[in-house]
């Protein structure tokens, strides 16, 4: 009996010590895996709070500019633009699902930033420094150089954001452009043009800059970060979502057999002026088919990425 005893005590104290570590290791796993949804929370956070802390300092150092000598525009509308991509983001985050993603489609106004800020920008600089203004009969005007840049700005994005140019059109306009400037310089046409152009005189007070530019800042704002938001697909393993316009209906069909297509051949105004956006084709699939067009995504590429991502969770469960 008493061998029997010692026997089972060391049996048992030998499973204890053999399940010592394995119980510790299943806590530290179980701490790991807890700590790192907070760990990539707090960087968000943090993310956000960075963002906005630059947006409150763009934004005061113009409220004290204008006590020191005139009020900087630039830098305000640089913050609020920041506090609105805020903004964005965090209601990207807080609509979509734990496994989906929401992406919106944007209106053609959301490439005209260069306008309005190319605007602000000559404001402050007429406003601020003597080299980019020239004074007559008492009044304050820009250098009709700095008018004239602005004007083939505005008028550039005003062509690539009205005219899609795609696949074939697109090299046809490119070979185009660069054979009439060859043709130009054989003919000795730029010198007399951009002589002529030299001699124009535009002078354009400070004033009407900030006038033209909070014309066209404001509904930028307002249509990019506020009526945009309102049309999203919510992309999720099992369904997607698409909603037209917030209070008016959605539509739901099932993930399964999903095709998306990405179109990005006017570079100009998806590379250059939409920072990597594009428009994305959606074929849904079953008895109620159809084919929808998501124009101007913003990020697509990482859209897509995600996209592809979720795909892989078609089967699990959904939280």
């Amino acid at each position: 009996m008493t061998e029997n005893s010692d026997f089972d005590e060391d049996v048992s104290r030998d499973n204890e010590v053999e399940s010592t570590p394995l119980r510790i290791d299943e806590k530290n796993d179980e701490t790991d895996t807890s700590t790192k949804p907070r760990s990539a929370k707090s960087k968000k956070d943090k993310a956000t709070f960075n963002y906005g802390m630059v947006a409150a300092i763009l934004i005061l150092s113009s409220l004290v500019l204008s006590f020191v000598k005139e009020f900087a525009i630039t830098p305000c509308a640089i913050g609020v633009t920041i506090l609105g991509m805020t903004y964005y983001s965090w209601k990207r985050k807080r609509d979509c699902s734990d496994k989906g993603i929401i992406f919106y489609s944007h209106s053609q106004i959301m490439y005209l930033w260069p306008i309005w800020l190319g605007s602000f920008a000559i404001s402050d600089l007429t406003s601020f420094f003597d080299n980019f203004n020239r004074e007559l009969d008492g009044k304050v005007f820009a250098l009709p150089g700095v008018t004239l840049f602005h004007l083939v700005v505005m008028a550039v994005v005003i062509f690539f954001t009205s005219v899609n140019l795609r696949g074939v059109w697109a090299v046809v306009f490119a070979v185009s452009a660069v054979a009439l400037g060859l043709a130009f310089s054989v003919w000795d046409f730029w010198e007399p043009i951009l002589k002529r152009l030299g001699d124009l005189e535009l002078y354009v007070n400070p004033d009407f800059y900030r006038a033209m530019g909070v014309v066209i800042f404001i509904p930028w704002l307002f249509v990019v970060f506020v009526f945009d938001l309102r049309r999203y697909f919510h992309f999720r393993p099992s369904q997607v979502t698409m909603v037209h316009e917030i209070g008016e209906g959605e539509k739901t069909f099932d993930s399964f057999g999903v095709v998306m297509e990405k179109h990005r051949d006017n570079y100009v105004q998806h590379m250059a002026l939409g920072f990597g956006s594009g428009d994305l084709s959606i074929s849904t699939h079953g008895g109620d088919s159809d084919i929808i067009t998501f124009r101007n995504v913003f990020r697509i590429n990482r859209v897509l990425k995600e996209v592809s991502k979720i795909r892989e969770k078609r089967g699990r469960s959904e939280v």
